[in-house]
């Protein structure tokens, strides 16, 4: 969707959207957090079993303490990377807001403040969320997990920004050859 040639009565639309859906992704996280250690547990539990399945197709024949060390390195992984993806989301969708208002994205300076906006708001979120944990039976907050999910938020503005500039660039190219 190329902003740009959105009416701003059509863009104010989009706007509200992608604010609802901002919403409704913190409150996903929030859900997510405010699930039990058993709970939590039990989901990522899922997941491992079934990467760990891909990972190693022998799984079932192997014995008891491979298939323990196995499942502890994945479930570890699976476990992060929910993190990790959760939050570079939540960064992604917050940036496309930001980016629909031209001020933010018409120069390199303005999209890098930008970023550092968007990943200012994901930090502290993830620390109210860590924070939120510590009151969710068999949960914790770990300052690990905010660094984590502040990981996510800088590897999703990076790709993003690099993709608004790539594609700032080949529009002012394009618009060069035009004349």
């Amino acid at each position: 969707m190329n902003v740009c040639n959105i009416k701003k009565s059509s863009l104010w639309g989009v706007r509200i959207v992608l604010v609802l859906i901002i919403l409704f992704w913190m409150s996903t996280i929030f859900g997510f957090s405010a699930e039990t250690g058993t709970q939590s547990q039990g989901l990522s539990d899922k997941i491992t079993i079934r990467a760990v399945q891909i990972i190693e197709p022998e799984y079932s024949s192997l014995d008891l303490a491979s298939k323990e060390e196995l499942f502890n390195k994945v479930s570890f992984f699976v476990r992060k990377t929910g993190h990790f993806s959760e939050y570079g989301i939540l960064a992604g969708l917050i940036l496309i807001l930001l980016f629909t208002f031209e001020e933010v994205r018409n120069t390199r300076k303005h999209i890098i403040m930008g970023a550092v906006v968007t990943d200012l708001i994901c930090m502290i979120y993830a620390s109210t969320d860590e924070f939120h944990q510590t009151f969710v039976d068999g949960r914790s907050g770990k300052s690990a997990d905010v660094l984590i999910d502040t990981s996510g938020t800088v590897f999703a503005t990076i790709i993003l920004c690099l993709i608004i500039v790539c594609a700032g660039n080949r529009r002012r190219k394009n618009e060069q050859l035009e004349r």
